[in-house]
């Protein structure tokens, strides 16, 4: 009997350790916006709280960026997304608006640049970091699974578990917000959910 409760004190201990070391955070909590503001305000009604998910559409065709209102530094991002309507253009801000991590069709080159990194504050062309691999792994009308690791000037991204980008970014913040884009000049609408946020210490 002891040896029994000895074996359900380690599987016990186990299992707070693992819960333990897991520190990533929900930075949507499936019911508000609680955590999040919407720039340019008068464009808030934007985004929406509808079962669970967090949904962005632009009826009136204009831009607007979901931010965090937290800062961070760096992290592994995890987030599931789907689009709404045939043509979006979205994509998520890290550490401010300096870098993007794309969703869907870039209004520049008119072509779907999932996955890649828009930065022309790097003065390295208007995507820096690009892939071939989009057409492959990105499933249009789908859920699909974006997962974006920060390290430093060090910006990874990972969809539907193939790595797609390694970027050293150039001129970037140490530290800002995070944020969901809508551009304008097209209708389009997204929805996301499970949005996580781990911070990881810079190697």
């Amino acid at each position: 009997m002891s040896a029994i409760r000895g074996i359900s004190g380690v599987l016990v201990a186990l299992l707070l350790a693992t819960g333990c070391s897991d520190k990533s955070v929900n930075l949507f909590d499936g019911k508000t916006l609680e955590g999040w503001n919407c720039d340019p305000v008068e464009s808030a009604l934007h985004w929406s709280v509808v079962q669970g998910e967090l949904v962005g559409e632009n009826e009136d065709l204009e831009p607007s960026i979901l931010w965090t209102t937290a800062s961070y530094r760096d992290f592994e991002l995890d987030l599931d997304y789907i689009a709404l309507t045939k043509d979006f253009d979205s994509g998520v801000f890290i550490r401010g608006e300096s870098h993007q991590v794309q969703i869907g069709i870039s209004r520049s080159l008119q072509k779907d640049m999932t996955g890649c990194i828009y930065a022309p504050v790097d003065e390295l062309g208007s995507y820096p970091g690009q892939t071939d691999k989009v057409e492959a792994f990105h499933h249009t009308g789908e859920w699909n699974h974006l997962k974006v690791v920060v390290s430093g000037r060090q910006i990874r991204t990972l969809l539907n578990g193939e790595p797609f980008v390694d970027y050293q970014a150039v001129h970037i913040p140490d530290e800002g917000a995070l944020g969901l884009q809508l551009h304008g000049g097209v209708h389009m609408g997204i929805k996301f959910r499970n949005i996580r946020l781990k911070p990881v210490t810079a190697e």
